[in-house]
């Protein structure tokens, strides 16, 4: 005697259709006809008994058992693609075409994270993006690496080269000489790093302040000066070597000197 049919409670699919073969256990002859749609990736749906016993009939299936289940939960586990992840491939696919520095890529807020079969485990892929130039806006059509014409979306946003600049943590009086512990690294547009802003933290480390500096602020070149090593009227050795000659003497300092100065 063959096994008798039986409705199944719970089911997991991987694709648009809800197979009869899925819903009912034992059945061999027309397991692989479609009979109901799946609920989209990631999410879960339950159809009714009786539409399962409707749709077997309908196929020629007789002598199915539902064990007193009332429905049954279809569920369709899925990948999500989050908006970080399609940020970096678009971030990937700029660098790869010539845009130079750190990017910082800004989806328009009206892109949600996507969610595909969990069996799409294929990297995202760029297949066309766009940039003006003047203002940093893009469009880019991405897909999964494997995707069929017509899977593809179209995002929109911005991307603006970046750099890396220490700025002050908190505002720092003039007159003190910075350390590393008032300092943190950001990222700033690079269009808004000139040419006079110092944004390397070894190179800030040790200077002394010209005025107050601001909290996040960039500091630039004259705000700051050489830490004073020397100061006016102190008393100094003043040596002077040569070939076969060293001579030293006793003298006082004319002016304030910091390093490298003579």
């Amino acid at each position: 005697l063959a096994d008798p049919l039986r409705l199944r409670a719970d089911v997991i699919v991987d694709g648009d259709t809800v197979r009869l073969g899925q819903l009912i256990e034992g059945l061999e002859k027309g397991a692989d006809i479609p009979v109901f749609r799946a609920p989209a990736p990631g999410a879960r749906g339950t159809i009714r008994a009786d539409r399962v016993l409707a749709a077997a009939r309908e196929m020629g299936v007789t002598g199915l058992e539902l064990t007193g289940a009332r429905s049954v939960t279809i569920t369709r586990p899925g990948r999500t693609i989050s908006r970080g992840d399609m940020q970096d491939s678009i971030r990937q696919a700029f660098a790869l075409r010539g845009a130079k520095g750190d990017l910082d890529v800004i989806l328009d807020d009206h892109h949600a994270a996507r969610t595909v079969d969990v069996v799409r485990d294929e990297p995202l892929k760029v297949i066309a993006l766009a940039r003006d130039p003047s203002n940093g806006r893009f469009e880019v059509k991405m897909a999964l690496a494997s995707a069929n014409t017509g899977e593809s979306w179209i995002l929109t946003g911005s991307i603006v080269e970046t750099r890396e600049v220490a700025v002050p943590i908190a505002d720092l009086d003039r007159g003190d000489a910075l350390q590393a512990k008032d300092l943190t690294i950001v990222k700033r547009p690079a269009s808004h790093v000139g040419n006079d802003i110092i944004a390397s933290m070894s190179d800030l480390v040790g200077m002394i302040p010209r005025r107050v500096l601001k909290a996040g602020e960039p500091v630039r070149q004259a705000d700051l000066a050489k830490p004073i090593l020397v100061e006016k009227n102190q008393l100094v050795t003043v040596t002077y070597s040569g070939k076969g000659i060293s001579l030293s003497m006793r003298g006082r300092a004319q002016s304030n000197g910091a390093m490298g100065e003579t």
